[in-house]
Order: C-alpha cells, then structure tokens, then sequence
C-alpha cells in the first residue's frame, strides 16, 4: 500500500520545463559615443555621476578627437581611457621618473610644493630607500627629496619669462627634459618607474611612452590621491575639477 501510494504520488508530480524558456536579455553595449564614454569613465572613476559630468562638458571638437584617437568599438576597453596604470615588478625599475601635481601659492605670491608634492616626495623616498635608483623629479619634489638627503636627484626646473616668473611646464614638457637631462648626463633610463597623482598616474605613464621611455608604475607603490583644496593650481583642487582637464590633455596633446 506504502509503495502504491509512493508511486501514485511520483506519476502526480511534474518537473517544471524549461524548454522555450525566455533567456534575459543580454545589455547592450552604449550605440552613441558619449553614451559609451560615459559608461566607460563611470568605471574607472567608480563614480557614474562624475563621469557623466565630465562627458557632459566636452564640447562637440574635443569628443570627435577623442573619437577619432579612440573609435566606438574600443572604448570599453582602451589603454587610452583607463584610470589604474599599468604596472612593472619593482625589482625591474632602473630609474624613478616623478611628476609634480599642484602646489601652494603663498599671499605674497611665494609658491611652495604644498601636500600633494610633499606626499609624492614621501612615496618616492620610500621606494628608493628599498630600490636605489636615479630620480628625474619636477622641482616642487626633487627640492624636498634633495633637502632630506635622497641621492641621485635630477631636478625638471621650469622655464623663466621674460618677467622672471616661472612658465607653466606641460606634462608632456617635463617628459622631454627628463629624456634630455638624462642623455646629457649619460644616464641610462632603461625600464622607469613613473610616480604620479593617482588620477594622474595614467597620462604621466602615457606621455613618458610616448617620450620613448619603457615606462610603467611600479608595483607595490600606493600612489597618493588625496586632494588639497587649498591647491594654487584650480585644476588640482578636487577630482571634479582635476578629471576633465586630465581627459582633454589625453585628447590635445597625447
């Protein structure tokens, strides 16, 4: 009887089918650029509501370069667009190669490296206590690292005006002086460790490749990502006004 009624209720039971079951849909990827650029930045800012902001304020010239320097097709996946650089083992690093980022400007106009260049100091001391290799630094950080005994340090200065003041020098222009100072000096760059802001890190790591440096970040280093909002430089203060300034110098002059 205990049989029958098992099998009764084995022959009752349906399995449920799956058979013509609708599967989900899969996401489409963006079809316009901004859209995917959009997308993109959200991604690698870890903010979707910034990089919306950021591709609002590009003006129709500024994306179709973008465009044409990155097709629809690849910007999800571009080297071009990413905001963690690439990285190189430390051991590897035959010279540190460092870019400056903001400053502090003084009420009687004296400029001093302020904490985003001292912070970059710091990082750089560190590793080259442990790796003790050349240093190509702009001078807000090479005059720190200098003044605390760090050897091997080859200052990037900046250009003087006509009215004694200092001229403003490109990322891209540091990278050419740093590939300069080091033939003069018969300094071999061989692989380079480059150390930046790290919203920064990935155009410094680009220009200084396409200054013909074989460049990377290296591994283990935390690069510093606190902004000062006291920064001389507007751009630097905070990352919504950083960001957009750093995609159009990718645009403009990579």
């Amino acid at each position: 009887m205990v049989l029958g009624i098992v099998a009764a209720i084995g022959l009752a039971m349906t399995v449920p089918s799956t058979a013509g079951a609708a599967e989900p849909a899969p996401t489409a990827p963006p079809s316009d650029y901004p859209a995917a650029l959009t997308a993109r930045l959200a991604k690698e800012y870890g903010d979707p509501t910034l990089a919306q902001q950021v591709v609002g304020g590009l003006d129709a010239g500024l994306l179709a370069k973008l465009e044409a320097r990155v097709p629809l097709a690849q910007v999800a996946t571009s080297p071009f667009l990413a905001y963690k650089p690439e990285r190189v083992p430390a051991r590897t690093v035959d010279s540190v190669v460092a870019f400056s980022f903001g400053n502090r400007t003084a009420a009687d106009g004296t400029i001093t490296a302020g904490p985003m260049n001292e912070a970059l100091a710091a990082t750089i001391a560190k590793f080259v206590k442990k790796h003790p290799v050349p240093v190509f630094a702009q001078q807000e950080i090479a005059q720190i690292l200098q003044a605390d005994g760090v050897k091997k340090v080859t200052s990037i200065d900046p250009m003087v005006g006509p009215d004694g003041q200092p001229v403003y020098l490109s990322t891209a222009g540091v990278a050419q002086e740093i590939v300069e100072k080091a033939a003069t000096a018969g300094t071999r760059l061989g692989t380079v460790g480059v150390i930046g802001f790290a919203d920064h890190a990935v155009r410094c790591v680009l220009t200084a490749r396409g200054a013909t440096m074989d460049a990377a970040v290296p591994q283990g280093v935390v690069l510093p990502k606190t902004y000062d909002p006291q920064s001389g430089q507007p751009w630097t203060r905070d990352r919504a006004a950083y960001l957009p300034v750093d995609l159009i110098g990718r645009i403009t002059t990579l």
